[in-house]
């Protein structure tokens, strides 16, 4: 697709486009070569924020593949950010995609402490197993010059009415260069060097609806510097703007990203989205102006020319547009649904160009893998489903929402015991990976929350606010008292010792009734002697966290009768009753006979949903007989379907 837009665009670069298209004619090739020895690559400048959105990242991706296209010639780049990690970032990507001798320059005296939505520059500090640097590095950052000493630099070498400023971050260096003096690379001032040298500037701001002229974030931040750029901007220079509303509407999703990378093992977009979480509804604003820059004025819906005024209040600073036909500036106008998908399925072809891929991948469509064949597919694979499940986790793992990356071989929910293996497998890996995280990130608490399937785990788990935890372990931890030991006992040996144990509790017919609710949505039943085994595990686990961990806090919650959640005093607790009565199996088994007996359900849902029923242990003679009346039923609508 790139380089079917790329020759698109040489074969309309020369003027006279109908002649072009009768001399290409039959002889695209020829033309198409012809037409690549004409075009004059884009001087650019790139000004951005690094360190806290990714658009900027996604931005700068595909501005490394236009350089490879022969669309851009990147003089520099400006990082206007403070802090030598956001430049390391800057290194990280020139490196990776294989410019780095690109000059960088780094803001030293902008905005004080601005909002961080994601602190991404940590994967400068990312090692390997051999404890080297995750990624290469080509620059001393501590060494870059200020950046509007480097666009003195730049502009000084450029040539007249030449450069192309494309402005995704920040107002603060350019207003620098705007006020600043000679010295030795001009003895013009910045601002005549700027209206000498610079041709256009595209810029992320302003909003530009009916009843909301909002500067946009970046310029609302640096406010006062925004207000010396636009006053001083030179009415010679174009000025094409990026509303905050043309990428509200390009929503690249967490897990999508990570699926667009997952054929290669190692990248520095897929390290932010798979250390960080990214899932703070983050759009694709900054690609716009790139976009715009680089494929020209036909890729977006412009407004007419006009002037813009910058009106200074702080937070509530506003960009006010008056139209006139010999105006400097214009702005991005919003399309329909399918113009803003195009827009992101571009990015997203940028993104699956790799130059170190995978052998492996995780999202195509597999043959049926189940048991054996399902763990041998998946240990090739573990880092790219772990990196998979990251993308979206945040800080909590729960093996059943971790269940759904094994999809493409063939899991539905219904087929959980075919993917067991697999599942414990990897998520005993995913643990450590979360636990380092969190390690890394300075975070030393967790809270797991447990108790029976269907018992209202997550329900209760909203009562409390977890995102600043450094995890959340959300999982039954059926089997004893082992599988919470090994939690506990890791997550100590890597330093998370603020732990709290959230026990959740219901009685068993309510957990049944809810786990049926849930299976008829997700096709994840839970089968009467599985709940009842996980149910009767919770007896005595209060005491015996009381007992083993008395350093762990415990946090006993009721939703018993779905009329919680309710925190209970320990005492309460321990009189919680975790054993299943003769009539109590008779009242789930007399459920599943109505439900299967009822058509709700497929007839291919059934044998996840009853299991080997005749083999619920400790079963009355009046619960046998009504355990193979449900048998044979389940039978007779399978042979029926057959």
């Amino acid at each position: 697709m790139r380089q079917f837009i790329l020759s698109m665009i040489l074969c309309l670069c020369a003027s006279g486009i109908q002649a072009q298209n009768a001399e290409c004619q039959g002889k695209h090739h020829d033309c198409q070569h012809q037409k690549q020895q004409k075009v004059q690559p884009i001087q650019m400048i790139l000004d951005s924020d690094f360190g806290s959105s990714t658009d900027d990242l996604f931005a700068l991706m595909m501005l490394h593949h236009y350089i490879d296209d022969g669309l851009v010639d990147l003089k520099g780049i400006v990082v206007d950010r403070e802090g030598e990690k956001n430049a390391g970032v800057v290194d990280i990507f020139n490196t990776y995609y294989g410019h780095p001798d690109i000059p960088v320059g780094l803001e030293r005296n902008g905005v004080k402490n601005p909002r961080c939505f994601i602190p991404y520059n940590g994967i400068c500090d990312l090692k390997d197993a051999q404890g080297a640097p995750l990624f290469k590095r080509s620059l001393d950052v501590n060494k870059l010059p200020d950046g509007y000493k480097l666009y003195r630099k730049l502009l000084s070498k450029a040539e007249d009415n030449s450069i192309v400023i494309v402005a995704i971050g920040f107002a603060t260096t350019l207003s620098q260069l705007f006020e600043s003096g000679a010295d030795e690379y001009s003895k013009l001032s910045g601002l005549d060097l700027f209206k000498q040298k610079v041709k256009a500037v595209y810029i992320q701001s302003g909003r530009f609806e009916a009843g909301d002229s909002l500067s946009g974030y970046n310029m609302r931040a640096a406010s006062k510097q925004s207000a010396i750029f636009y006053s001083k901007l030179p009415e010679k220079v174009d000025l094409i703007m990026s509303p905050s509303n043309i990428g509200d509407k390009m929503n690249y999703l967490p897990q999508d990203v990570v699926a667009d990378l997952s054929y290669t093992d190692w990248n520095p977009i897929k390290a932010v989205y798979t250390n960080y979480t990214c899932d703070t509804g983050q759009r694709m604003w900054d690609t716009n102006c790139l976009v715009n820059a680089v494929l020209g004025d036909n890729e977006y819906h412009l407004s007419p020319r006009g002037w813009v005024t910058f009106v200074d209040k702080g937070e509530m600073s506003e960009m006010l547009f008056k139209p006139d036909p010999n105006g400097n500036a214009r702005y991005q106008m919003p399309g329909d649904s399918y113009f803003f998908e195009e827009k992101l399925m571009d990015i997203r072809r940028h993104n699956r160009i790799n130059k170190y891929p995978s052998r492996y991948t995780i999202e195509a469509p597999q043959p049926t893998l189940l048991s054996g064949a399902a763990t041998e597919w998946a240990k090739p694979r573990m880092g790219l489903l772990i990196d998979k499940y990251l993308a979206t986790a945040g800080n909590k793992l729960d093996p059943d929402e971790f269940r759904q990356v094994f999809q493409p071989i063939g899991y539905y929910g219904g087929n959980i015991l075919d993917y067991r293996e697999a599942e414990k497998m990897v998520v005993d890996s995913l643990y450590t990976v979360m636990l380092d995280r969190a390690a890394r990130n300075g975070k030393n608490t967790m809270t797991i929350i447990t108790g029976a399937p269907g018992s209202g785990k997550s329900t209760a788990a909203r009562q409390l606010n977890l995102k600043g935890e450094g995890l959340v372990y959300d999982a039954a931890l059926s089997g004893g008292t082992s599988r919470l030991e090994n939690v506990i006992q890791r997550a100590k040996a890597k330093g998370l010792d603020k732990i709290t144990v959230m026990l959740v509790y219901n009685d068993i017919l309510t957990c049944y009734t809810n786990s049926i609710n849930r299976g008829k949505n997700t096709n994840r039943f839970c089968t009467i002697d599985y709940l009842m085994q996980s149910f009767e595990d919770n007896k005595g686990k209060i005491e015996w966290l009381q007992k083993q961990h008395p350093e762990v806090t415990v946090i006993p919650v009721t939703c018993e009768g779905n009329k919680g959640p309710r925190k209970v005093t320990i005492e309460e607790a321990k009189n919680w009753k975790y054993d299943v009565s003769e009539e109590e199996v008779n009242k789930m088994m007399s459920t599943l006979l109505d439900v299967v007996n009822s058509g709700e359900l497929w007839e291919q849902q059934l044998p996840s949903l009853v299991g080997d029923i005749m083999a619920t242990p400790n079963l009355s003679d009046r619960n046998k007989k009504l355990a193979k009346e449900i048998n044979d039923r389940v039978e007779e609508l399978l042979h029926n379907r057959n």
